[in-house]
């Protein structure tokens, strides 16, 4: 799902072109995206605990690829926005039965390292689908991008459906309507899980940022094509798969916060770096920077939250924070595009760069580590 997902983010210089509408505007195709998905996370986060994670993660592909045929045979921009809404509303169930999935069958201290090397992949996915995208888009048309997409979502789902719901043997959870709150959190933890929510919404952020305004930067202000954007965003997904193994170690031998404060930091470096580069050479370095930012981030965050967060509220408390990450992944391409358009593309790199220095501060000063306390130290109750 990642790769296919990752597909579509070359295509938003031709959406501009084939639909005749401004590249800001094309850019909110992945606006689109992501409000779908973040108006099915709290429904989502209720669904995998009350119902199993297993629902999550057939219906969720099924909602993709109606969101791809309904973008496939639009003949006006405004379906496209309404099919990738789709698309971003499956994936999100689907992630999430998937997520917690996983952590179910994972104990906590290999908690890192296998969640690491899940989302790793997701991210790898994500990084490199856009080199497939950019090679379709640029010798097929934009179209065909979304078809093969459908297909990846058709795969996905003939998976779910033969993989049992780990859950379907327990008793359903009651499951109370509504967010979870804070005072659940242990004493100790509380304002570490809100750095935690504050630092997610920055990494979503940064994310959505990269995946809407990076083509439009690299094609529309720099220059280079399609194919090209592709090649940087391979590079991402190249150090971010290298990454991965390095990144679930020290997350689970040295600590959380050794994992996450530098990806933050790194993101910040790495926004800059694109801001103030001027050809291929320097987008590929800012891209490295950028795929160690994610390597060491893919994982951690949500490592870090199961740690502190009560296990019968699992499926709430991580709800709540994907949809403040969200709100982050959603505001990176509207604000980027406000900035795009009162000065260039690329502005909106600088601009949210202290946001990810910002939250390493906060990850490094503030917030508690769990890795050392969690058994060294009673909960409070």
């Amino acid at each position: 799902m990642g790769f296919g997902q990752g597909m579509v983010v070359p295509t938003l210089p031709e959406l501009a072109t084939a639909f005749g509408v401004p590249a800001g505007l094309a850019a909110q195709a992945v606006t689109a995206q992501l409000a779908g998905r973040t108006a099915f996370l709290l429904p989502a986060g209720f669904i995998v605990d009350r119902f199993g994670r297993k629902h999550a993660m057939v219906i969720g592909p099924i909602l993709v690829v109606v969101g791809a045929l309904v973008t496939i045979l639009t003949p006006w921009f405004g379906g496209v926005l309404v099919g990738q809404a789709l698309t971003g509303a499956g994936d999100s169930l689907w992630g999430f039965g998937r997520e917690v999935a996983a952590v179910d069958q994972i104990r906590p201290e290999q908690r890192a390292r296998v969640m690491s090397a899940f989302f790793g992949l997701w991210s790898v996915g994500i990084a490199f689908g856009p080199v497939v995208g950019g090679l379709l888009t640029s010798q097929l048309g934009f179209r065909v991008v979304f078809v093969v997409y459908g297909i990846v979502a058709l795969v996905v789902l003939a998976l779910a459906l033969i993989v049992a719901d780990n859950r379907g043997r327990r008793p359903p959870l009651r499951v109370p309507p509504g967010l979870a709150r804070l005072g659940d959190v242990d004493p100790y933890y509380r304002t570490t899980f809100v750095v935690l929510l504050f630092s997610t919404f920055s990494a979503m952020l940064r994310t959505s940022t990269v995946h809407s305004m990076l083509p439009i930067y690299v094609v529309t202000y720099l220059g280079y094509t399609t194919a090209e954007v592709g090649y940087v965003f391979g590079i991402v997904g190249l150090v971010t798969l290298l990454m991965i193994g390095p990144a679930g170690y020290i997350s689970d031998h040295v600590g959380r916060k050794a994992a996450t404060v530098p990806a933050a930091a790194l993101a910040g470096v790495s926004f800059l770096g694109y801001f103030f580069a001027r050809d291929l050479l320097e987008l590929s370095l800012a891209s490295v920077v950028l795929g160690i930012s994610a390597g060491l981030a893919t994982g951690s965050m949500t490592t870090f939250t199961y740690d502190i967060i009560p296990e019968e509220g699992r499926g709430r408390f991580q709800a709540l924070r994907r949809s403040v990450g969200e709100i982050g992944a959603f505001s990176g391409p509207l604000l980027g595009a406000v900035v795009a358009s009162a000065y260039q593309p690329g502005a909106a790199f600088l601009v949210f760069a202290p946001l990810h220095l910002a939250s390493a501060l906060l990850l490094a000063f503030v917030a508690r580590e769990s890795l050392a306390t969690r058994t060294a130290r009673p909960r409070s109750v």
